[in-house]
C-alpha cells in the first residue's frame, strides 16, 4: 500500500510522493501493505468492538506506532524539531489519534504502560500541521449506521473533536473532493451508484450526497480546519473497486491536482 504513494502501478514518476519531492518536500511514506490491515482485526475479539466502545487500541496500535517510527526517523535525518503529516483517507482521522494520544510522545524512562488508549490534551510536540485528503472525519449518525471502526473513529472525533489543537499551534487543513454525486436508483457498478453505497456508510446519507466517490464531502471537511474543495477530484488512484488499474481520473495526488491544497504547508 505505501506503493500507492511511491509508485503507483510500478511507475514512481507518477507518485505523490515524487510530485512533492519534486517541489523541493523531504518525504518520508509509512511502510504498509494491504495485508498489513488484517491487523485491524484483532478488535474483533474484544466486547468493546461489538458494542462500538474501542479506542484505537488494539486494532489500530500497530498503525500509529509506524507513524511514530516514520516521524523520530524524519526527524533524526533532517534535524527539524517538527514535521508536517500528510494522511490520505483513513490515515487522517488516524494522524489526529496520534497527535492527542500520549503514548506516542516520548515518554521518560520507566514510565507505565497503562496509558495505552489514553488521551492528551496537549499535542504532539512534532506535529506542525495535519493535512487530510478525503479523510472520514466523522463516524455515522449511530442510529444509522454502525461505526465500522468499532468506535475508534467515534472516541477519535469525540476525545479530539474538530482542529482540536489549533490553539496550541497546530494548523489543520482538510482536503475534500467533489466529484460524484450518489444515486440510489443507479446500478452499483456505476460510480454514481457506488458512490451512494459508500456514502452511506461514511455518513448515513447517499442519495443526492456530494463527494469524491467513497467520502462524502461534508464527512472530509473537518470543523476548524482550514478547507479545500476540489471539484471533479476523486478518491483515489485507482480505479473504484480495484487496487491495480489506473482510474485515468485526478485524485488529491495528481500532479495537475497539488498545488490546489500545497500552499498551505509553505506559508
Amino acid at each position: 500500500m505505501s506503493e500507492d504513494y511511491t509508485a503507483p502501478f510500478g511507475d514512481p514518476e507518477a507518485s505523490i510522493a515524487s510530485a512533492l519531492q519534486r517541489r523541493g518536500f523531504c518525504v518520508y511514506v509509512l511502510p504498509c501493505t494491504r495485508t498489513d490491515w488484517f491487523k485491524v482485526g484483532r478488535a474483533l475479539f474484544t466486547r468493546a468492538f461489538w458494542g462500538t466502545r474501542c479506542t484505537t487500541s488494539p486494532g489500530y496500535s500497530w498503525y500509529l506506532e509506524r507513524v511514530k517510527a516514520v516521524v523520530d526517523r524524519a526527524r533524526l535525518e533532517t534535524g527539524s524539531e517538527q514535521v508536517d503529516l500528510l494522511g490520505h483517507s483513513a490515515g487522517g482521522w488516524l494522524a489526529r489519534a496520534f497527535l492527542g494520544q500520549a503514548e506516542y510522545k516520548d515518554q521518560p524512562l520507566g514510565a507505565s504502560a497503562d496509558t495505552l488508549g489514553s488521551a492528551d490534551n496537549e499535542p504532539h510536540p512534532a506535529v506542525r500541521t495535519l493535512v487530510t485528503l478525503g479523510t472520514p472525519h466523522t463516524p455515522p449518525p449511530a442510529d444509522k449506521v454502525k461505526d465500522m471502526t468499532g468506535g475508534a473513529l467515534t472516541w477519535v472525533n469525540s476525545t479530539w473533536p474538530g482542529a482540536y489543537f489549533a490553539g496550541q499551534g497546530v494548523q489543520y487543513v482538510s482536503v475534500a473532493g467533489r466529484a460524484v454525486r450518489g444515486d440510489q436508483d443507479a446500478d452499483r457498478k456505476t460510480l454514481s451508484g457506488y458512490a451512494c453505497g459508500s456514502y452511506q456508510q461514511v455518513c448515513g446519507q447517499g442519495h443526492e450526497t456530494l463527494g469524491d466517490a467513497v467520502v462524502p464531502l461534508g464527512s472530509a471537511l473537518l470543523e476548524g480546519s482550514d478547507h479545500v474543495v476540489l471539484d471533479g477530484v476523486f478518491h483515489s488512484m485507482s480505479r473504484v473497486r480495484t487496487f491495480n488499474e489506473p482510474a485515468a481520473v485526478p485524485w488529491y495526488g495528481s500532479e495537475q491536482v497539488l498545488d490546489a491544497w500545497l500552499h498551505h504547508l509553505v506559508k
